[in-house]
């Protein structure tokens, strides 16, 4: 079975800070209910794939820890919707941390589940530094995922995220608009049973809050597939 590496960078496209310095954990525009954040990915020649929709849901407040429950929903280039999941992102004194199911491949897990195989997932919580500065090494971040039938383990998947670096700083512009950001570069591996493929990406964060931008590069460098933020509600 192929995995497309375009559509793995996918995972990365997220929605979360880098670095937060001092603002708080609900003036941050993911951490509003009802807040909606639509991401468009392209092969390498732009021509446009699949969309994914964040919506948060819900957002609760225990002291100074504030949580948000995202559902994101995927789309086929026909607007149907393929898959959905949700994931929460945590703020406490402006550090951010989000469950690495946000990082997956929903396209290959909406295969999977057609199928009818059930998942089992065990992932990190990733986090990002509050006050962050360019030059700065971030953490690594790991999923497993076990595609089940029947009380058995058919194909195990997994993600990992390494050597994510702040680089530089940079002014991007999407459909969205044009954004000032923080520019970030990481590597990544991912395996799909015996299936294993490397590469590498950079992202763009805006104002420390959102993902602008995520390009994918295949093990030899060459651009694969990007994505990239394309309405704001």
């Amino acid at each position: 079975m192929k995995i497309k590496i375009g559509i793995l960078i996918t995972i990365l496209v997220s929605l979360f800070c880098i670095r937060s310095y001092a603002q708080n954990c609900d003036e941050v525009l993911f951490m509003k209910k009802g807040a909606i954040l639509t991401y468009t990915d392209y092969n390498k020649k732009g021509k446009e794939l699949n969309s994914t929709v964040h919506e948060t849901t819900s957002v609760t407040q225990e002291n100074n820890l504030y949580t948000a429950i995202i559902q994101a929903t995927r789309k086929d280039q026909k607007n149907k919707e393929t898959f959905t999941t949700s994931f929460k992102t945590r703020c406490e004194g402006g550090l951010f941390s989000v469950d690495m199911m946000r990082f997956f491949n929903y396209d290959k897990l909406s295969e999977q589940q057609q199928k009818g195989l059930k998942l089992k997932i065990d992932g990190d919580v990733l986090e990002f530094p509050v006050n962050s500065k360019v030059g700065d090494q971030m953490d690594d971040g790991h999923i497993t995922i076990k595609l089940n039938s029947e009380g058995f383990t058919l194909i195990t998947m997994t993600f990992d995220i390494k050597n994510r670096k702040i680089v530089g700083e940079e002014s991007i512009t999407t459909p969205a608009g044009t954004f000032d950001c923080q520019k970030v570069t990481f590597d990544f591996e991912s395996k799909f049973g015996i299936i294993k493929v490397k590469g590498s990406g950079i992202e763009w964060y805006h104002d420390n809050v959102v993902v602008i931008k995520s390009e994918s590069y295949n093990k030899k460098g060459k651009l694969t597939g990007y994505h990239q933020l394309t309405k704001v509600q």
